[in-house]
């Protein structure tokens, strides 16, 4: 059986050998392979940036989704405590709030327990990021008394405010504790708790 085939369809076998062709191209093929060759890096290099640039935008999505997930790291309606809500010495008390909610880059309205606006028709709302804003802290077995030097928090208007147990008053239900705002405060011993902190509270 023999086919017929045009000059154009034809060309002459070589064998790559040693990095080079047997028997070697002559200047028009070599023109030719430069020009195949060219195009091909052209065409690959277009496939690499399509495919950096779609990977750059899983890299994005995916960082814009783990932003959205810390922006809503407490859910509404989520009961927190949050600290710091003025520059009256406020930061060193945590008071017990609720999450109304997110408001974005890592903020959210807040509806304090204990604290009322100043006209006193409602619970204080304020927006707060989440650097003051924590869980309330598990609930542990409170001692049946504290001891001089124990780190406490007292309730003293409104919120869980740091201190240390400085004098175990005579009647032992009640205690002399110097808060971190350096007031010294007569407490009972059920306006008191054990301090707990998180991790990334300073």
């Amino acid at each position: 059986m023999f086919l017929l085939f045009g000059v154009n369809q034809l060309r002459l076998h070589r064998t790559w050998l040693n990095g080079n062709w047997v028997p070697p191209l002559d200047e028009s093929e070599l023109a030719v392979e430069e020009e195949d060759s060219t195009k091909k890096m052209m065409e690959s290099e277009t496939d690499n940036a399509e495919a950096s640039k779609a990977g750059t935008g899983n890299i994005l999505e995916e960082s814009d989704q783990k932003t959205k997930e810390k922006e809503e790291e407490f859910s509404e309606g989520a009961h927190v405590e949050v600290t710091n809500i003025d520059g009256d010495g406020s930061n060193q008390a945590w008071f017990a709030a609720t999450i109304v909610k997110p408001v974005g880059n890592n903020r959210y309205l807040v509806r304090f327990e204990t604290l009322r606006t100043e006209d006193d028709t409602g619970f204080l709302e304020k927006e707060m990021d989440s650097l003051h804003i924590r869980p309330p802290p598990p609930h542990i077995q409170v001692p049946d008394q504290f001891k001089m030097f124990d780190h406490v928090e007292v309730l003293y208007k409104g919120g869980w405010w740091k201190g240390v147990i400085a004098e175990v008053l005579p009647d032992d239900s009640k205690y002399l504790v110097f808060l971190a705002n350096y007031d010294k405060l007569e407490c009972k011993h059920s306006d008191l708790r054990p301090r707990q902190g998180s991790i990334d509270e300073n």
